[in-house]
């Protein structure tokens, strides 16, 4: 029996409260996915590589005998051009701005990302000690410690302008739309392809650091960085500061081995590095830090 209600007293009505939502049902914020569907890539691939060469073809041309650095500084930013064309085109202004806020620092991974990163740059320097530990290589201490004195300004430029820049493209565009449809292994393995692909232009063209390099070994080693920043990309929950920063270091650390060891990308080099992204594979059961949601919450 329900109790006889008094309909001379006022009656307060609520409503029923809706269950909190679930971290299933939580609007998901663009800025933190780390797979989505691999709508715009085509496009991207195509608008990334057209504007990278077609810069790099003409530096070539006007800078003949010259230093290639401004048209290698600016066929760099095709893939952040790219990505911001193709992101406008589909997703309008509240996606560029889900773009750009990928550099946002808060709840990023925490130190587990920069981790990841160190275990590159420690490859890197391991192949330049290795030739000089066992006699293979002279130590110019002299020449290590002038180029030492340029590291921070190296550092800030190739962040902004040399090989940083490219993170928005790559990591923080193509990466997710590949990791939709394939495994993460896979698709930091063909990303890894398609970057080396990407700077082939650069091998022709006198006075950069790939036309003293053998390609096959290069695109190896671009399999391997690519690996390695894929993890540091997921374990940031979807933000391009780690690897913005983690490219930069990495790319500072080459140019320090290239002059202690004379060598940009050698042997050791890829099988370290090589060796690195295959264990991290290996730890991660090959989700490289994907969750399993594709969401970095």
């Amino acid at each position: 029996m329900f109790p006889a209600m008094d309909t001379h007293s006022p009656v307060t009505q609520t409503r029923p409260q809706s269950p909190a939502p679930s971290a299933d049902t939580a609007p998901v914020d663009a800025a933190r996915t780390t797979a989505v569907e691999p709508r715009g890539l085509s496009a991207f691939l195509v608008i990334a590589f057209a504007f990278s060469w077609t810069a790099w073809w003409a530096g070539g041309l006007l800078l003949q005998g010259g230093d290639p650095m401004p048209a290698v500084i600016a066929g760099g930013f095709g893939p952040m051009v790219a990505a911001v064309v193709v992101t406008a085109a589909t997703q309008g202004r509240a996606g560029v701005g889900a773009l750009f806020r990928r550099y946002s620092i808060g709840r990023r991974g925490a130190l587990l990302p920069y981790a990841i990163a160190l275990l590159a740059l420690l490859a890197i320097a391991g192949a330049a000690a290795i030739p000089i530990y066992l006699g293979d290589t002279a130590l110019d201490r002299d020449l290590l410690r002038t180029a030492l004195m340029t590291v921070p300004a190296q550092f800030v430029l190739i962040a902004l302008a040399g090989g940083g820049n490219e993170e928005l493209g790559w990591r923080g565009f193509a990466l997710p739309r590949l990791q939709g449809v394939l495994s993460p292994t896979a698709a930091n393995v063909m990303l890894g392809a398609i970057w080396a692909v990407w700077h082939a232009p650069l091998f022709a063209m006198a006075g950069t650091l790939q036309a003293d390099m053998y390609f096959p070994a290069y695109a190896l080693l671009c399999v391997g960085l690519t690996v390695i920043l894929g993890n540091v990309f997921n374990s940031a929950r979807g933000g391009v500061l780690a690897p913005v920063l983690a490219h930069a270091a990495i790319n500072v650390v080459s140019g320090l081995k290239a002059v202690v060891a004379g060598s940009p990308a050698g042997a050791v080099e890829v099988a370290l590095v090589g060796l690195v992204a295959v264990a991290l594979v290996v730890v991660t059961r090959g989700r490289l830090g994907l969750p399993r949601s594709g969401r970095a919450g």
